[in-house]
C-alpha cells in the first residue's frame, strides 16, 4: 500500500506540473513578451522566446509520458501485479520503488536492457567503400563520382 500511495502522490504532483505548463503554453507570444507587435528590433529575442515556448512544450510531452507511466503502475497495482518485474516476473526492488515508484522492470532486467554504448554495426571509412565497388551518396550525388 506504500507504493501506491508514493504513485498517488507522484500523480498528483505531475498533474499539477502538466496544468501549470499548459497554462503558461496557453499565453500568447505577445502578450508572453509584452511586446506591442512580434516585429522587434532584435530578432534573436524573438528567438529566444520561441526556443524556450519549444522548450516548455518537449517538457510538457515528457511530463505527460511520466504521467502516463504513473496511471500504468498504478493500474497494475489495482489488478495485484505491482511491484513485479514484467521480464523476468520477479519482485522489483524497494529501494528502486523509492526511487522511480512507475518503474515496471527490476534492477537486473532494466541494467540488461540499458543501452551499452558500442555501436552495433562496423564504421567503415567512405574511401575504403570507394575501393571495395561500394558507393556512397551525399545529397544524391555519389562522392567519389567524377564530374566532368
Amino acid at each position: 500500500m506504500q507504493d501506491t500511495e508514493k504513485l498517488k502522490d507522484k500523480k498528483h504532483e505531475l498533474e499539477q506540473l502538466i496544468q501549470q505548463k499548459r497554462e503558461n503554453i496557453t499565453v500568447s507570444m505577445a502578450e508572453h513578451t509584452d511586446e506591442l507587435s512580434m516585429f522587434d528590433q532584435h530578432p534573436a529575442d524573438l528567438a529566444t522566446d520561441v526556443y524556450e515556448r519549444e522548450k516548455e512544450l518537449a517538457l510538457l510531452e515528457l511530463l505527460e509520458y511520466e504521467l502516463e507511466q504513473v496511471n500504468l503502475a498504478l493500474e497494475k497495482y489495482q489488478q495485484g501485479d505491482g511491484g513485479v518485474c514484467l521480464q523476468c516476473g520477479g519482485r522489483i526492488e524497494n529501494k528502486r520503488l523509492e526511487r522511480i515508484p512507475s518503474t515496471t522492470l527490476c534492477a537486473a532486467c532494466a541494467h540488461a536492457q540499458a543501452p551499452t554504448g558500442k555501436l552495433s554495426e562496423e564504421v567503415i571509412p567512405a574511401a575504403d567503400m570507394s575501393d571495395r565497388g561500394e558507393t556512397f551518396q551525399v545529397a544524391g550525388y555519389e562522392l567519389f563520382e567524377d564530374t566532368q
